[in-house]
This record gives structure tokens, sequence and C-alpha cells, in this order.
């Protein structure tokens, strides 16, 4: 099958094989790397490979843990001499678990339509592509081509992004015959779970979503579940620009047959008590970072929230699925519902949920805990500092991020070396207060800080930030990619967003977690106005480090947070008190803490005689 799609496949890629004298650069350079390696490369161990029978896809030995290699390059067909030549595209690596000491071959899931049948439908997405709303559609594609966006010094317009697609429905990049692909669902039950795909497999299963590809088993994904649903209300759409901004950054990046870096997502064993073993360990000093009024941070680096830092995660303060109530189709004044905007390839792998459900969304969204090593942000403008109310906003020109990263690091996977970028987006949800406290206290308790009950959960928190957060935790084939990867965590008020727990036993709580982790330190950011519970965060500088004048500052956008609230001392003073002691003693101390209204600082520094 896919016969006529294929003629209309070759015209269309030798029409866009040129498509930049960059890429046809790069593409030559691969053709030369593709014979050398074609020639002298053994599959991975130098094993032989067998067929896993799953729709012509091949899989390795089981000693070769999972991985699907790239069978030997195809042969370039000759072309006249005024053609550019064609660039083969190889399939890359792949690697999946279903569970603990379950991985390799990946159960399959077979497109409805083969892929290379799509491409004449592209069109050069003049008009929504099938898989999209045309109500939702015409908008954005009236904006992006009245503002069309900037990457690399270019404009890159729709047409170019159509292109890529097409060349992406014709690339087979999971090397399984074009219509079939691994799939694993990543919703519950779900320890140990992982899938690693490169940015092009990642970037395909975007393209056929798009273009409204289903399964022959009539079952459905996270991503198409996502189009479908955010489509019935066409005012929301960042959702495709999000798409459209990770498309448009790759067909920049990816020359023809590049896989680009890896991505591995991943979901971590059930929780345990394991943690307790380490509270002998030291608390070692956190860098703190406060946000100053041009919108820097005094400790030098990056917002955490737009990414930017070296081996640091992004920590999503989440709820029980990534992207929150907005169902991953909209910004909101809520920092896990708008992060998955701006990190594409997050929304991306939505499309591994089955989304069975389509009266229950949470079906077709990731579960937390959750990590995607490599995760980049491709869209701006994005700050933990509200904006007029939201979590980041979408400028009304150039909103691609043309400082976006291309570095990677190298990792084991299963295993084997691959290149990963050195950053990580890491969903965790902390206990509600809020969902817990009933009639016992009002929300402007809440937001100062004045609910006793917002100081008694810190076991479950601490499980729920180790769990996230340890390598260990996970599926032991990717520990050491966790490892190479992170090695600090980026937070802003996890635990006091919007379900309004107590800031300063947040920041306790994060800094006493991270210190029972390996070799993972703690950069923790605080906002005059972040972007949930604004103003709340102030109490954390306490009146010596300016909590009056940080509240009156958030306050425009955080009523009932009241200055009068705030205690003497403040961060400094409680890293000062308790640095370098065990993990221990402010473990304990946080156990006996007494009740408001005094604020924790002030309690727990004042039973240490300071």
């Amino acid at each position: 099958s896919g016969g006529r799609g294929r003629d209309i496949l070759e015209a269309l890629r030798r029409l866009i094989a040129a498509r930049s004298a960059l890429l046809l650069a790069a593409g030559l350079a691969l053709i030369i790397t593709s014979v050398v390696v074609a020639s002298t490369a053994a599959s991975p161990g130098g094993k032989p490979q067998t067929d896993s029978g799953g729709g012509g896809s091949v899989a390795p030995a089981p000693s070769d843990e999972g991985w699907s290699p790239a069978p030997p390059a195809a042969t370039t067909p000759a072309l006249a001499p005024t053609q550019p030549p064609l660039v083969p595209i190889q399939p890359g690596q792949w690697y999946m678990c279903t569970t603990l000491g379950q991985c390799g071959s990946a159960p399959r899931r077979t497109w409805s339509t083969d892929p290379t049948d799509l491409v004449g439908a592209v069109a050069g997405f003049n008009a929504a592509p099938p898989g999209v709303s045309a109500q939702a559609w015409g908008p954005v594609a009236a904006h992006w081509s009245a503002s069309t966006p900037v990457f690399q010094g270019t404009a890159v317009q729709l047409g170019d992004i159509a292109a890529f697609v097409v060349e992406l429905l014709g690339s087979d990049p999971f090397g399984t015959g074009g219509k079939d692909i691994p799939f694993v669902d990543l919703r519950p039950p779900s320890e140990n779970k992982v899938v690693a795909v490169t940015q092009r497999q990642l970037a395909f299963l975007v393209a056929n979503a798009l273009m409204g590809n289903g399964f022959t088993d009539g079952g459905s994904d996270g991503l198409t579940a996502g189009l479908q649903r955010c489509g019935a209300n066409p005012a929301k759409s960042t959702y495709l620009y999000s798409l459209l901004s990770f498309l448009a950054v790759l067909s920049r990046e990816l020359a023809p047959g590049d896989q680009g870096s890896l991505l591995v997502a991943a979901t971590p064993k059930g929780q345990d008590k394991s943690w307790k073993n380490n509270l002998g360990t030291r608390l070692p000093e956190p860098t703190v970072c406060q946000r100053q009024a041009d919108g820097s941070f005094d400790c030098g680096l990056s917002d955490f929230m737009a990414g930017g830092t070296q081996k640091q995660a992004l920590t999503d303060i989440a709820g029980g699925v990534v992207g929150g109530g907005a169902q991953l189709c909209d910004l909101a004044a809520s920092q896990d519902e708008s992060l998955v905007q701006f990190y594409s390839e997050v929304l991306a792998f939505s499309f591994f949920t089955n989304g069975a459900n389509k009266d229950d969304s949470a079906t077709g969204m990731l579960p937390v805990p959750w990590v995607l090593l490599g995760a980049r942000r491709y869209m701006n403008h994005l700050s933990g500092n509200s904006m007029g109310g939201s979590c980041g906003a979408i400028p009304a020109a150039n909103w691609l991020n043309e400082a976006i990263s291309s570095r990677t690091v190298p990792v084991s996977v299963g295993g084997t070396q691959q290149k990963v970028a050195p950053s990580a987006f890491v969903g965790v949800a902390s206990v509600c207060s809020a969902c817990n406290v009933g009639d016992s206290c009002s929300h402007e308790e809440l937001i100062n800080n004045k609910c006793d009950l917002q100081r008694r959960h810190l076991e479950q928190d601490l499980s729920n930030w180790y769990q996230a957060f340890e390598p260990s935790m996970y599926e032991p084939s990717v520990q050491q990619a966790f490892r190479s990867v992170v090695s600090r965590i980026g937070t802003g008020p996890w635990g006091a967003g919007v379900w309004y727990g107590d800031s300063q036993q947040s920041f306790l709580t994060v800094w006493l977690a991270t210190s029972l982790l390996s070799g993972i330190t703690l950069d923790y950011y605080i906002y005059p106005s972040f972007c949930e519970n604004q103003g709340n965060q102030c109490f954390v500088l306490g009146t010596s480090g300016g909590c009056d004048a940080c509240v009156e500052q958030g306050a425009l956008l955080g009523a009932g947070v009241d200055p009068g609230s705030c205690g003497p001392r403040g961060i400094t003073d409680i890293i000062s008190q308790f640095k370098g002691r065990s993990a221990q003693e402010l473990y304990d101390a946080m156990l006996q803490v007494g009740q408001p209204p005094d604020q924790i600082f002030d309690l727990l520094l004042d039973s240490n005689g300071m």
C-alpha cells in the first residue's frame, strides 16, 4: 500500500530537498557518514537482529536491552545533475520499558493510513490539516502569516513547516516499515515506564496527529484526543502555537535524515520511605534567587520557568496530571497549565497516553510524577512572575525561542550511549492544603500562612519530592541518564501555589528533600507575584529581607495577602541556622513546629535560641 502516496512524496521531497543551504550542506555530510557507517558499523553489541513480527519492525536480541537499531543505509537513487541529491533518512533508535525490567520490543500500534498517503493532503498548510479544527486553525494561520516568526535569522512560514511535515511523513523514523510504531501508555499503572524517542520521531508523531491519522485498533492517543477536545473551543488556540513552534524550530535544526537528540520520558516506582535512610546527611546551602525589578535574579541564574540553566530540572507544580484544568489547550493563571504550552515536547508526549475516554480528559494527559529528560522551551515569553494574571504570554510577534540551546550531553540509555539536551521537566504534586482544610481555615488564613493544617503533611510532601527527583527511583536503564542530565533543581513555591500551602513550610520541605537526593542541589526562586497565590511567597523573606515591600508589590495581583503577617525572620536567617547541620535535625524540628499565628521560621529559630 502507499504507492500513489510515495509517488507524490518523491516529487515533493525533490522540491523541498534544497529548503536551505545549511540543511543541504548538512545533508551531504550525512550521506558521507551513512556510507562510512554502512560499511564499517556493526549492530549494537555486534549481535544479530531478530524480527519481532510487528509489521516488519526490527527489534534487538534480548541482551541488547530493547534498542531498535537503524537498518543498513538505503541506496540513494541517481538523480539528474540539476537536481539536489535526496538524502536517505535513516531510522533512529528508540527505547521503551512497560515496567521494571520489561525493556525491549514495545507493543506496536498500526496507523490507519500509511503516512506517505497523507502527504498530498498537507497542501502547504493553506487550510487546516485534517486533525485540526478549521475554526481554531484560521486565526492562528492568519496571525502566523501576518507576523511570521523568525528563527536563526530567517522567517519560518507555514509553508516551511508544511514542507517539513511532508518530509516527516515519508521518513519512517522508527524503522518499522512506516505503518507501525512502538507504543507504551504512560498512564497508570505507570511504575518504572520509559519512552525514549528522538526529536524526529516525536515530530513524526505530531505530524500524524495534525494530519488526523488514527490507529487500526480503533483507539486514540492523548495528543489526538487533545486536538479534538481543544478544537471544540476555537477561542483556545495556544496548543496550536506550541505544536507549530515545535515543528518550526526542528525544521531549521534537523537536516534531512538527522534524528536529533534523544528525549527520555520516565515514571518512577511507587513511593517508599527510603529517604529516611538519608536523614544523616548534612544540609548544603541552597542557591536562593530573588527576582529584581528588571526581571533578572540576584543569583545570576536564568528564571527556572524559562530554562537556560544547564543541567537544571524545571519543577512543574502539578496536580494529578501534567497540564491541569486547562486540559492542554491554553494558558492559564496556574504554572502547571501554562508550562506545557511553552515546553512543546511535553505537550507532544501526551501522545503516549491512550486518550480512551473522551469524557475524561485525564485519560489523555500525562500522570505525575513524571520526568522528561532533554525537554526544551520552544516559545517566548515565560516567567514565574505573573503576567496580567497569567503564567506567561505569547508575544504578538517573534514568539519562537531563538535562544533555545542546541547543546547536548552524552548519556547511557539501555546500555547504549546517546545524546540528550542538558535540561529536564519534572511534574510533581504536593499535598493540597486547600483541599483538606474544610471549614477549619478561611482562604485569608491560607494565603497568610495562618492555617495549622498547612504544617502537618511534611512526610507526604517529602515522599512526593523524593520519588520524583531521586534517580534510583527510576528504571535502572535510565538512571545514569538522569544523573547526567540533572544536577540541580529549579523551583518556586512548590506546595504553596493554588493549593495554598504555607510558603515557609514549602521552602523548608524542598530544601530538606533535596538534601536527601544523591548529587543534586537546590535553586530556590522567590517572586513578588508568582503566577499562583501572588504575594504569598514574600513571607519567606521576613521583615529582615523586605517582606513588607514585597507583599505591597505583589498585592497588586494578590489581594488579601497582609504585610502585617510578615514575621521578623527570613530565608537568610533560617539557612544560616540550619546549613551544615543534619537533615534529621531540621526534620525533627519541622515535625514539632508550633501552631499559627507565628510564622514557621520564627518558631523554629526561637526554639533554637536565635
